[in-house]
C-alpha cells in the first residue's frame, strides 16, 4: 500500500511539472521553439530589400531584442488588415511592423514600450518659386486682371457721360462742337479724380455731389485693386495654397485607408482613400489631389526613396502617434521585450538606424 501511495504521488508530481512547463505562462517553454513574428509592408518600419529580406525600424529593433534574449524566430508575412486579429488569436507571437498604439487594439493585444513617436504630416509637391517678373506677367495675362480692368473702364465711361450731361450747360470745358468732346473731358476728369491727380471742380450742384461720391469710391476701388494684385503675387510667391492643417478643408487630399480618415472626417476635409503611401503620392504627382496626409515616418521614407527634393513636408499640430511591437495578450515575453526595447533605443546605434531610414 505504501509503495502504491508513493507511486501515485510521484506520478502526480511529474504530471504537474509537465503541465507547468506546457503552460503559456512559462517563458522558457514559449521560447524553446521558434517564435512567429508577423511582418507586413509598412516602410520604413518593415519592408523587403532587394534580396527579399525583411528590414526596417521595427524589424531591426526586433532582431536586436531577439538576439539579446537568445530567441529563435521566423518572419511570417501577413496582410496588414489581418495582423492584429491573428496576433490576438495566437497565430503569431509578435508583430514587428508599422504598428500604431491605439485604444481599440489595446483591448485585444499587448504592446511593448513605444519606440517611436511622430506627428501626422502633410506632403505637398515642391514647386519652384517664381520670379517677381514672372509673377507679374502671369497677373497681367490673367482673365481676372482684364475683367477688373474692363469693369473699371466701363465705370470711367459711365461717369464721363454722367458728368457731361450735368456740366455741359454750366462748364465750358464740357461744351464743344460735338458731344464726344465733352465726354472725352469727362473721361479725363474721372481718371484724374480716381488717381487723385487733381482737376477742376464741377460747376453744377449735382455734379459736385457726384464728384464727392466718385472720389469716395476711388479710395475703395484703388485699395481693392492693390489688395488683389498683392494677394495674387503672394500666392504666386508661395507657390501653394496649403501652409498648415487649417488649410486642409479647402483642399482635396489623399489618405491611406484605415489611417487618419477619422481625423479628416472630423476636420470636414474632402479626401480619397489609397491602398498605401505610394498610391497617394502618385496621385499627388499626377496633380489629381492637392496633398497627402499620412504618418510622418512613412512620408519621410517615401520622400527620401522616391521623391528626393520633390516634396515639402508640413507637420500637423495634433496628438503624436506612438509605434510599438505587438505581443500576444498575456505574453510571457512582454517583460523581457520591454527591457530590451528600452536598452536598444537608448543607444547611439538606434539614432543611426532612424537616420538611415528617415533621412530626407
Amino acid at each position: 500500500m505504501k509503495l502504491f501511495s508513493r507511486a501515485v504521488r510521484i506520478t502526480v508530481l511529474c504530471l504537474a511539472a509537465a503541465f507547468a512547463l506546457m503552460t503559456p505562462g512559462h517563458a522558457s517553454a514559449e521560447t524553446a521553439g521558434k517564435l512567429k513574428v508577423g511582418v507586413y509592408d509598412s516602410a520604413p518600419f518593415a519592408f523587403k530589400n532587394e534580396l527579399g529580406r525583411w528590414q526596417g525600424i521595427s524589424v531591426n529593433l526586433w532582431i536586436a531584442v531577439a538576439k539579446n534574449n537568445g530567441w529563435d524566430y521566423d518572419f511570417v508575412e501577413v496582410a496588414k488588415e489581418d495582423a492584429v486579429a491573428r496576433l490576438a488569436a495566437g497565430d503569431l507571437d509578435v508583430i514587428a511592423a508599422g504598428l500604431p498604439v491605439t485604444a481599440k487594439d489595446e483591448l485585444r493585444i499587448d504592446y511593448s514600450q513605444p519606440f517611436f513617436a511622430s506627428d501626422w504630416s502633410i506632403a505637398l509637391m515642391r514647386k519652384p518659386i517664381p520670379t517677381v517678373s514672372g509673377a507679374l506677367a502671369r497677373v497681367f495675362f490673367s482673365w481676372q486682371f482684364w475683367t477688373f480692368v474692363g469693369g473699371l473702364l466701363l465705370a470711367f465711361l459711365l461717369m464721363a457721360v454722367i458728368m457731361w450731361r450735368l456740366e455741359v450747360a454750366q462748364n465750358p470745358e464740357y461744351s464743344g462742337p460735338h458731344p464726344a468732346h465733352g465726354i472725352a473731358y469727362g473721361l479725363y476728369w474721372a481718371v484724374a479724380m480716381m488717381t487723385r491727380a487733381g482737376e477742376k471742380s464741377p460747376k453744377s450742384f449735382w455734379g459736385r455731389m457726384i464728384a464727392i461720391a466718385w472720389l469716395s469710391a476711388a479710395f475703395f476701388v484703388s485699395g481693392a485693386f492693390t489688395a488683389s494684385v498683392t494677394t495674387v503675387l503672394s500666392v504666386e510667391h508661395l507657390g501653394r495654397k496649403i501652409t498648415s492643417e487649417r488649410d486642409l478643408p479647402k483642399a482635396y487630399v489623399g489618405a491611406v485607408k484605415g489611417s487618419c480618415e477619422g481625423l479628416l472626417d472630423q476636420m470636414r476635409v474632402r479626401y480619397t482613400s489609397c491602398a498605401d503611401e505610394r498610391e497617394c503620392l502618385l496621385l499627388l504627382q499626377q496633380e489629381k489631389i492637392d496633398a497627402v496626409v499620412a504618418g510622418e515616418p512613412f512620408i519621410k521614407y517615401r520622400a527620401a526613396k522616391d521623391y528626393k527634393g520633390k516634396l515639402d513636408i508640413i507637420p500637423m499640430d495634433f496628438d503624436e502617434v506612438f509605434y510599438a511591437l505587438g505581443l500576444r495578450p498575456g505574453s510571457p515575453l512582454t517583460e523581457q521585450v520591454n527591457r530590451q526595447v528600452l536598452g536598444v533605443t537608448s543607444g547611439y546605434a538606434w539614432a543611426e538606424i532612424l537616420e538611415h531610414y528617415l533621412k530626407n
